[in-house]
């Protein structure tokens, strides 16, 4: 009987970051994601991990925290060798129960895969609907003005608020509270 590849994912190290790199550019080149720097990701590494087959480098995805309530998938990427294994699916519900272990309401994600996202049971919302989004990535992107991704977001099982602090998002001009 044959048994077939042996697939884990674990946590992104600094060996990671040049197969990161070429993998998500050229997916990009393609068109299927938005290319990321390398100081994007090794800034970052903290917030990847990295499905291997038979501890080949095969895909890698991240969660970063946007704020209290809310994370993004992001940067899920498959080498082309190895997709139809499902690891893209495996690297995002990875992402979506750390979310959940962390008390996060919702996780969202920008993509060009709606119909990947939608099978995991996100769903398409307005981008102004995630301001927390907007004012910290959008910003600085290079199609914030012509932005041709589609939003997405997946509620989950988290009751919102509960045992939280209300920590809203500081207003211009007002200083920070630092201590106590």
């Amino acid at each position: 009987m044959s048994k077939g590849p042996e697939i884990s994912l674990r946590r992104a190290t600094m060996r990671d970051v040049e197969p990161m790199m070429d993998l998500i550019n050229g997916l990009a080149a393609d068109g299927l994601m938005l290319p990321r720097s390398p100081a994007s990701i090794v800034e970052k590494i903290r917030d990847f991990i990295v499905a291997t087959v038979d501890d080949e480098f095969a895909g890698c995805g991240a969660l970063a925290i946007i704020w209290t309530d809310i994370a993004e998938v992001r940067s899920i990427a498959v080498d082309p060798r190895f997709q139809k294994l499902g690891l893209g699916r495996r690297l995002a519900q990875f992402l979506i129960d750390e979310a959940e272990e962390l008390d996060i309401a919702r996780v969202m994600a920008f993509t060009y895969v709606t119909g990947f996202f939608e099978k995991l049971g996100f769903s398409v919302v307005e981008h102004e609907s995630l301001p927390h989004k907007v004012f910290t990535d959008c910003l600085k992107c290079p199609k914030f003005h012509k932005c041709d991704e589609v939003a997405v977001v997946k509620e989950l099982g988290v009751p919102t608020g509960e045992g939280l602090p209300a920590v809203a998002l500081p207003k211009p001009g007002m200083p920070l509270r630092v201590g106590r």
